[in-house]
Protein backbone atom coordinates (compact mmCIF):
# COMPACT_ATOMS: atom_id res chain seq x y z
CA UNK A 1 0.00 0.00 0.00
CA UNK A 2 0.95 3.98 -0.92
CA UNK A 3 0.66 5.51 2.12
CA UNK A 4 1.04 9.40 2.35
CA UNK A 5 2.15 10.54 6.24
CA UNK A 6 2.40 13.89 7.16
CA UNK A 7 4.13 15.37 10.34
CA UNK A 8 6.93 13.24 9.99
CA UNK A 9 8.86 15.35 12.00
CA UNK A 10 6.42 14.61 15.18
CA UNK A 11 6.23 12.47 18.03
CA UNK A 12 3.73 9.85 16.16
CA UNK A 13 4.51 10.80 12.81
CA UNK A 14 7.58 9.81 13.59
CA UNK A 15 6.81 6.54 14.83
CA UNK A 16 4.65 5.67 11.72
CA UNK A 17 7.22 6.15 9.15
CA UNK A 18 9.40 3.91 11.21
CA UNK A 19 6.75 1.66 11.57
CA UNK A 20 4.81 1.46 8.44
CA UNK A 21 8.30 1.80 5.59
CA UNK A 22 8.70 -2.06 7.08
CA UNK A 23 5.89 -3.52 4.51
CA UNK A 24 4.30 -0.65 3.22
CA UNK A 25 5.73 2.13 0.39
CA UNK A 26 5.56 5.79 2.69
CA UNK A 27 5.48 8.76 1.39
CA UNK A 28 6.14 10.78 4.94
CA UNK A 29 6.32 15.02 4.51
CA UNK A 30 7.23 17.69 7.08
CA UNK A 31 6.29 21.06 7.27
CA UNK A 32 9.36 22.02 5.28
CA UNK A 33 8.14 19.46 2.20
CA UNK A 34 4.18 20.59 2.71
CA UNK A 35 3.47 23.80 3.50
CA UNK A 36 -0.03 23.46 5.65
CA UNK A 37 -0.83 27.10 5.43
CA UNK A 38 -0.87 26.43 1.21
CA UNK A 39 -4.11 24.32 0.33
CA UNK A 40 -3.54 24.53 -3.16
CA UNK A 41 -0.30 23.24 -2.80
CA UNK A 42 -1.27 19.99 -0.82
CA UNK A 43 -4.29 19.22 -3.24
CA UNK A 44 -1.69 19.00 -5.76
CA UNK A 45 0.63 17.16 -4.30
CA UNK A 46 -1.68 14.23 -3.66
CA UNK A 47 -3.08 14.56 -6.95
CA UNK A 48 0.32 13.88 -7.81
CA UNK A 49 1.21 11.28 -5.40
CA UNK A 50 -1.80 9.25 -6.13
CA UNK A 51 -1.49 7.31 -2.65
CA UNK A 52 -3.67 4.41 -1.41
CA UNK A 53 -4.00 5.69 2.36
CA UNK A 54 -4.05 9.55 3.19
CA UNK A 55 -2.53 9.61 7.55
CA UNK A 56 -2.62 13.26 8.91
CA UNK A 57 -0.90 13.44 11.95
CA UNK A 58 0.30 16.79 11.32
CA UNK A 59 -1.27 19.57 13.89
CA UNK A 60 -0.75 22.69 15.45
CA UNK A 61 -0.78 21.86 19.17
CA UNK A 62 1.00 24.97 20.68
CA UNK A 63 -2.40 25.04 22.85
CA UNK A 64 -1.69 28.12 24.61
CA UNK A 65 0.14 30.20 21.79
CA UNK A 66 -3.45 29.36 19.74
CA UNK A 67 -5.11 31.95 22.02
CA UNK A 68 -3.24 34.55 20.40
CA UNK A 69 -2.45 32.94 16.98
CA UNK A 70 -6.35 31.61 16.15
CA UNK A 71 -5.79 32.19 12.41
CA UNK A 72 -2.81 30.00 11.88
CA UNK A 73 -4.15 26.79 14.37
CA UNK A 74 -7.06 27.54 11.90
CA UNK A 75 -5.12 26.64 8.94
CA UNK A 76 -3.25 24.21 10.60
CA UNK A 77 -5.64 21.91 12.34
CA UNK A 78 -9.21 22.82 9.81
CA UNK A 79 -7.97 23.72 6.69
CA UNK A 80 -4.80 21.38 6.02
CA UNK A 81 -7.15 18.11 7.33
CA UNK A 82 -10.63 19.65 4.81
CA UNK A 83 -7.79 19.65 1.81
CA UNK A 84 -6.21 16.06 2.39
CA UNK A 85 -9.82 14.66 2.94
CA UNK A 86 -11.47 16.88 -0.14
CA UNK A 87 -8.26 15.08 -1.87
CA UNK A 88 -8.89 11.66 -0.67
CA UNK A 89 -12.94 12.07 -1.44
CA UNK A 90 -12.06 12.85 -5.11
CA UNK A 91 -9.44 9.90 -5.26
CA UNK A 92 -11.92 8.08 -4.00
CA UNK A 93 -8.90 6.72 -0.91
CA UNK A 94 -9.38 6.56 3.06
CA UNK A 95 -7.97 9.05 5.38
CA UNK A 96 -7.06 8.43 8.74
CA UNK A 97 -7.05 12.03 11.11
CA UNK A 98 -5.53 12.61 14.36
CA UNK A 99 -7.75 14.40 16.55
CA UNK A 100 -8.08 14.97 20.46
CA UNK A 101 -9.81 15.17 24.15
CA UNK A 102 -9.58 19.25 23.55
CA UNK A 103 -12.85 18.96 21.79
CA UNK A 104 -14.91 18.26 25.03
CA UNK A 105 -15.61 20.78 28.03
CA UNK A 106 -14.60 17.81 30.48
CA UNK A 107 -17.64 18.07 32.55
CA UNK A 108 -18.87 15.12 32.17
CA UNK A 109 -18.03 12.86 35.37
CA UNK A 110 -17.53 9.35 33.51
CA UNK A 111 -15.62 8.77 30.14
CA UNK A 112 -16.78 10.44 26.83
CA UNK A 113 -17.95 8.24 23.95
CA UNK A 114 -17.75 9.12 19.80
CA UNK A 115 -21.14 10.77 19.85
CA UNK A 116 -20.60 12.79 22.89
CA UNK A 117 -21.48 16.64 21.90
CA UNK A 118 -17.96 18.41 21.57
CA UNK A 119 -17.54 21.38 23.43
CA UNK A 120 -13.87 22.72 22.81
CA UNK A 121 -12.37 25.67 25.77
CA UNK A 122 -9.85 26.27 23.64
CA UNK A 123 -8.77 27.94 20.12
CA UNK A 124 -6.70 24.44 20.00
CA UNK A 125 -9.85 22.66 20.49
CA UNK A 126 -11.89 24.41 18.35
CA UNK A 127 -9.61 24.55 15.42
CA UNK A 128 -9.28 20.20 15.88
CA UNK A 129 -13.14 20.39 16.07
CA UNK A 130 -13.27 22.42 12.69
CA UNK A 131 -10.72 19.51 11.33
CA UNK A 132 -12.62 16.81 12.28
CA UNK A 133 -16.07 18.31 10.98
CA UNK A 134 -14.22 18.99 7.37
CA UNK A 135 -12.72 15.57 7.61
CA UNK A 136 -16.10 13.91 7.54
CA UNK A 137 -17.08 15.40 4.54
CA UNK A 138 -14.81 12.05 2.42
CA UNK A 139 -17.10 9.09 4.15
CA UNK A 140 -13.54 7.41 3.79
CA UNK A 141 -12.86 8.46 7.23
CA UNK A 142 -11.05 7.23 10.53
CA UNK A 143 -11.22 10.19 13.06
CA UNK A 144 -9.09 9.16 15.59
CA UNK A 145 -9.36 11.13 19.09
CA UNK A 146 -6.28 10.51 21.47
CA UNK A 147 -4.88 12.13 24.89
CA UNK A 148 -1.31 12.96 26.22
CA UNK A 149 0.69 11.99 23.74
CA UNK A 150 3.83 10.73 25.24
CA UNK A 151 7.38 9.13 23.08
CA UNK A 152 11.06 8.84 23.62
CA UNK A 153 11.46 12.14 21.06
CA UNK A 154 9.90 15.16 20.23
CA UNK A 155 8.51 17.43 23.55
CA UNK A 156 5.80 16.02 25.98
CA UNK A 157 5.32 15.92 29.46
CA UNK A 158 6.89 12.80 30.33
CA UNK A 159 9.86 14.13 28.57
CA UNK A 160 9.96 17.15 30.71
CA UNK A 161 9.00 15.92 34.08
CA UNK A 162 12.28 13.59 32.96
CA UNK A 163 14.13 16.66 32.47
CA UNK A 164 12.40 18.58 35.42
CA UNK A 165 13.95 15.51 37.77
CA UNK A 166 17.74 16.15 36.97
CA UNK A 167 17.07 20.04 37.67
CA UNK A 168 14.64 21.07 40.38
CA UNK A 169 14.62 20.49 44.48
CA UNK A 170 10.37 21.47 44.15
CA UNK A 171 7.73 21.02 41.62
CA UNK A 172 4.11 21.38 41.67
CA UNK A 173 1.83 19.55 39.39
CA UNK A 174 -1.30 19.74 38.59
CA UNK A 175 -3.82 17.14 40.13
CA UNK A 176 -7.44 17.50 39.22
CA UNK A 177 -7.84 16.91 35.74
CA UNK A 178 -8.25 13.33 34.62
CA UNK A 179 -7.00 11.58 31.55
CA UNK A 180 -4.74 8.43 29.96
CA UNK A 181 -1.23 9.10 28.83
CA UNK A 182 -0.84 7.41 25.64
CA UNK A 183 2.18 6.63 23.63
CA UNK A 184 2.82 6.60 20.24
CA UNK A 185 3.47 3.14 19.71
CA UNK A 186 0.07 2.21 21.02
CA UNK A 187 -1.00 4.81 18.72
CA UNK A 188 0.88 3.28 15.86
CA UNK A 189 -0.24 -0.11 16.71
CA UNK A 190 -3.75 0.88 16.11
CA UNK A 191 -3.53 2.57 12.80
CA UNK A 192 -1.30 -0.45 11.39
CA UNK A 193 -4.81 -2.79 12.79
CA UNK A 194 -6.98 -0.54 10.70
CA UNK A 195 -5.05 -0.96 7.76
CA UNK A 196 -4.42 -4.78 8.03
CA UNK A 197 -8.47 -4.25 7.80
CA UNK A 198 -8.48 -2.32 4.79
CA UNK A 199 -6.19 -4.22 2.93
CA UNK A 200 -7.13 -7.70 4.03
CA UNK A 201 -11.41 -8.12 4.19
CA UNK A 202 -13.39 -6.74 1.00
CA UNK A 203 -15.61 -4.60 1.52
CA UNK A 204 -14.68 -3.09 4.60
CA UNK A 205 -16.55 -0.01 5.64
CA UNK A 206 -16.12 0.61 9.20
CA UNK A 207 -15.18 3.93 9.23
CA UNK A 208 -15.68 6.72 11.22
CA UNK A 209 -14.88 8.31 14.81
CA UNK A 210 -13.08 6.22 17.45
CA UNK A 211 -11.31 6.79 20.80
CA UNK A 212 -7.57 5.33 21.23
CA UNK A 213 -6.23 6.00 24.34
CA UNK A 214 -3.92 3.64 26.68
CA UNK A 215 -5.90 1.51 29.51
CA UNK A 216 -6.49 2.72 32.96
CA UNK A 217 -6.48 6.45 34.13
CA UNK A 218 -4.60 9.09 36.45
CA UNK A 219 -4.00 12.64 36.69
CA UNK A 220 -1.16 14.46 36.01
CA UNK A 221 0.37 15.21 39.67
CA UNK A 222 -0.18 10.75 39.70
CA UNK A 223 1.11 10.67 36.01
CA UNK A 224 4.34 12.67 37.20
CA UNK A 225 4.58 10.57 40.46
CA UNK A 226 4.93 7.44 38.18
CA UNK A 227 7.84 8.85 36.12
CA UNK A 228 9.87 9.71 39.42
CA UNK A 229 9.05 6.26 40.78
CA UNK A 230 10.07 4.23 37.45
CA UNK A 231 13.38 6.56 37.28
CA UNK A 232 14.03 5.56 40.95
CA UNK A 233 13.63 1.37 40.26
CA UNK A 234 15.19 1.60 37.46
CA UNK A 235 18.48 2.93 39.82
CA UNK A 236 18.61 6.90 37.71
CA UNK A 237 19.91 9.50 40.18
CA UNK A 238 17.26 12.69 39.68
CA UNK A 239 17.50 15.50 41.91
CA UNK A 240 13.83 16.37 42.53
CA UNK A 241 13.04 13.77 45.61
CA UNK A 242 9.70 12.57 45.65
CA UNK A 243 8.79 14.14 49.05
CA UNK A 244 8.97 17.59 47.11
CA UNK A 245 6.82 16.70 43.89
CA UNK A 246 3.34 18.59 45.20
CA UNK A 247 -0.55 18.51 43.97
CA UNK A 248 -2.06 21.49 43.06
CA UNK A 249 -5.29 22.75 41.83
CA UNK A 250 -5.37 23.83 38.03
CA UNK A 251 -6.62 27.40 39.44
CA UNK A 252 -3.41 27.70 40.96
CA UNK A 253 -1.53 26.61 37.79
CA UNK A 254 -2.28 29.87 35.38
CA UNK A 255 -2.43 29.19 31.67
CA UNK A 256 -3.81 31.02 28.63
CA UNK A 257 -6.01 28.13 27.22
CA UNK A 258 -8.25 26.35 29.56
CA UNK A 259 -7.75 22.81 29.52
CA UNK A 260 -11.04 19.85 30.40
CA UNK A 261 -10.98 18.86 33.39
CA UNK A 262 -12.13 14.98 32.34
CA UNK A 263 -10.22 13.93 29.40
CA UNK A 264 -10.66 10.33 29.67
CA UNK A 265 -12.51 8.60 26.43
CA UNK A 266 -13.97 5.33 26.29
CA UNK A 267 -12.09 2.84 23.98
CA UNK A 268 -14.97 0.29 23.79
CA UNK A 269 -16.03 1.04 20.21
CA UNK A 270 -12.68 0.72 18.58
CA UNK A 271 -11.68 -2.33 20.73
CA UNK A 272 -14.32 -4.22 19.48
CA UNK A 273 -14.66 -3.44 15.79
CA UNK A 274 -10.96 -4.03 15.22
CA UNK A 275 -10.67 -6.86 18.02
CA UNK A 276 -8.11 -5.53 19.78
CA UNK A 277 -6.74 -3.97 23.30
CA UNK A 278 -4.60 -1.06 24.82
CA UNK A 279 -1.82 -1.70 27.31
CA UNK A 280 -1.75 0.19 30.30
CA UNK A 281 -0.60 3.56 30.36
CA UNK A 282 2.13 2.89 33.15
CA UNK A 283 3.58 -0.12 30.87
CA UNK A 284 4.00 2.45 28.20
CA UNK A 285 5.58 4.90 30.50
CA UNK A 286 7.71 2.41 31.96
CA UNK A 287 9.11 1.28 28.45
CA UNK A 288 9.45 4.80 27.31
CA UNK A 289 11.25 6.31 30.10
CA UNK A 290 13.52 2.95 29.58
CA UNK A 291 14.26 4.02 25.94
CA UNK A 292 14.95 7.68 26.92
CA UNK A 293 18.09 6.13 29.01
CA UNK A 294 19.08 4.28 26.59
CA UNK A 295 19.07 7.08 23.82
CA UNK A 296 21.25 8.76 26.26
CA UNK A 297 23.66 6.00 26.50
Amino acid sequence: MKIFLTGKNGQLGYQLEHDLKKSHEVIAKDRNALDLINTQLIEDTIYQVKPDLIINTAAYTHVDKAEKEKDWAYQVNALAPKALSDSAKVLDIPIIHISTDYIFDGSKKIPYVEHDKANPLSVYGETKWKGEEFVRQNPKHFILRTSWVFSSIGQNFLKTIFKLAQEKNLLNVVDDQLGSPTSVKTISKAIQTIICHLENKNNFDAYGTYHVTSGGETNWYLYAKKILDTLEFLKIEFKLKKKDLHPISSSQYTQDAKRPKNSRMNTTKFKNTFMVEFPHWENEVENTVSQIIKNLN
